[in-house]
């Protein structure tokens, strides 16, 4: 839940506006410290969710609320965060957010009161949902511009690293029996971060002007509105999407908020978003096209994960056997990348990473249920090169485009767009494969009618083992049939995970006609002329 909220922060005022701190490099390092600690937060949740419900004595619907709630409060607090460290300066925000986060991050694996769990996730999610909008803003005011490309990679490899390294982590504390370390790896981490900005940030006087003039009214409907759509979107696979009142109830109170934001905002004086840049090319584009890279990255995110553990039943530290193959090579595609923006156009690798990362997600439509983790090396080690190329290019080539008239509207707008075009396709892939596995199931199940020859063959096959050795839990030809309806159902999940792996890298490969209404940015230090190729379209 990143990308965007980065940049948005990165462009939260004209970068002229404030001295650069007086320790940089120390400065940066907390600030992406700070991203880190976010990104691991939301994959090593999302990774151990069966471990704190385990842990806590949940049901499935009341532990899936757990994770809903800390990621629906980080998007409620999305459209204040930019102008929060705006006005408030970002050492404030960090040292404010950073205290509550580690200070609530104790309290949870001793929480057996389900409302009491609920509102200390939901404040934990207020707070660690700053975090990440201080990185690039803070980068880009600090460094020199010569460096600014730097301070970029740093970002982009700290989405990709702590991404897919967040299961090696949780797979540990589960394998350990330290479950409890999901939440308490922030009391050790948090501290660190704060001590870092309480040193290195420069002390800043609170903008009272700003303060004053701040669309609290749009900032109230914008977050109450985007966290329930996203709340909504989160849990409408679980509960079977229109179907639910639930979702439908979410889904319609955050469209109305939304839209009321949209009319407010239209009438402010001093709106936290100027509708009008919202269809400025490159504003909408660049938006869908950090959408597109996030739902490239379900494939190593979910897809894989979830083949491995619902068909080979493997754990989450078997799992990230294969997902080390896209972080770890991480620590030199990123650099590398950034080499290679002093000299080529950033669409031009934009476009060429989400062709690696088609190609990536291509490979496996070879799956088959005898794929264990080493099976995927090759398409993880490919999707690592594509998924290095498209970050890094697509947040180079967003700033670069940023004007400060712009800035505030542009920053608000692509982190929303980022939050919540990750959430939809995650929630669409999932529902697809749901959907995919249920229709193959009942494809496959034509085949076996029962009393036909065939079925009778397999289930006399697959029961002459209990016959050898009964278990005393039921017939042996019930027992045999079981069994079969069980390889079916593998059967069909392995299909469906093809379909994902195919919709996946078609999404991707139209994500690249895109890059085709991208005109060059204006000249600046991130593309000096003689760096920006011709325009790919004008």
């Amino acid at each position: 839940m990143t990308i965007a909220a980065g940049i948005a922060a990165a462009t939260a005022l004209p970068f002229a506006l404030h001295g650069r701190c007086e320790r940089p490099l120390l400065g940066c390092v907390a600030v992406i410290f700070a991203a880190i600690i976010s990104t691991l937060n939301a994959r090593i949740t999302t990774f151990g969710l069966a471990d704190i419900r385990g842990g806590l004595g949940l049901g499935f619907d009341a532990g899936s609320w757990v994770a809903t709630v800390f990621f629906a409060a980080q998007m409620l607090v999305t459209p204040a965060a930019a102008w929060m460290s705006t006005v408030l300066s970002t050492r404030r925000v960090l040292l404010w957010t950073g205290t509550v986060f580690a200070a609530l991050s104790i309290l949870p694996p001793f929480l057996h009161d389900y409302d009491t769990l609920i509102l200390v996730q939901f404040v934990r999610g207020l707070a660690v949902g700053a975090f990440i909008p201080a990185a690039l803003g803070f980068i880009l005011r600090s460094l020199a511009p010569q460096w600014w490309i730097w301070g970029i990679a740093a970002y982009a490899f700290r989405f990709v690293f702590s991404q897919n390294i967040g299961g090696a982590i949780e797979g540990w504390y589960s394998d350990t029996g330290h479950w409890q370390w999901i939440f308490w790896e922030n009391v050790g981490l948090t501290p660190i971060m704060t001590m870092l900005a309480a040193i290195a940030m420069p002390r800043r006087p609170i903008d009272w002007e700003a303060w004053h003039r701040t669309d609290w009214i749009g900032i109230l409907y914008a977050g109450i509105g985007f966290a329930l759509i996203y709340a909504g979107l989160d849990q409408g696979n679980r509960l079977d999407w229109l179907n639910s009142g639930t979702v439908n109830g979410l889904l319609l109170a955050g469209g109305f908020l939304v839209a009321a934001f949209a009319v407010h905002e239209s009438r402010a004086e001093y709106p936290l978003i100027h509708l009008r840049v919202l269809v400025q090319r490159t504003v909408a584009v660049p938006a869908i096209l950090i959408s597109v890279f996030t739902f490239g990255t379900i494939a190593t995110s979910f897809v894989l994960p979830d083949y491995l553990t619902n068909v080979q039943g493997l754990r989450a530290l078997q799992i990230s056997q294969a997902l080390y193959w896209v972080a770890l090579p991480q620590i030199v595609l990123v650099p590398l990348v950034a080499l290679l923006l002093k000299r080529i156009d950033a669409r031009l690798l934009l476009v060429l990473g989400f062709a690696v990362i088609a190609v990536g997600s291509w490979l496996d439509t070879g799956l088959t249920h005898d794929w264990i983790s080493a099976n995927f090396v090759p398409s993880a080690a490919i999707e690592a090169v594509g998924l290095a190329l498209a970050i890094t290019a697509v947040i180079t080539f967003t700033i670069a485009n940023v004007t400060p008239p712009q800035a505030a509207a542009i920053a608000t707008t692509i982190q929303i767009a980022r939050l919540l075009g990750a959430e939809l396709g995650s929630a669409l892939i999932q529902t697809f494969v749901r959907t995919r596995e249920q229709t193959y199931s009942n494809l496959l199940g034509l085949h076996l009618v029962a009393g036909s020859t065939t079925a009778e063959q397999a289930t006399a096959q697959l029961s002459a083992p209990f016959g050898a050795r009964p278990t005393g839990i039921g017939a042996v030809a019930l027992q045999g049939a079981g069994v079969l309806a069980d390889l079916v159902r593998r059967e069909a999940f392995v299909l469906a995970y093809i379909d994902a792996f195919w919709l996946i890298a078609w999404v991707v490969l139209a994500g690249m006609l895109l890059v085709l209404l991208l005109r060059p940015p204006p000249p600046n230090p991130l593309t000096p002329p003689r760096l920006i190729l011709p325009s790919i379209a004008q």
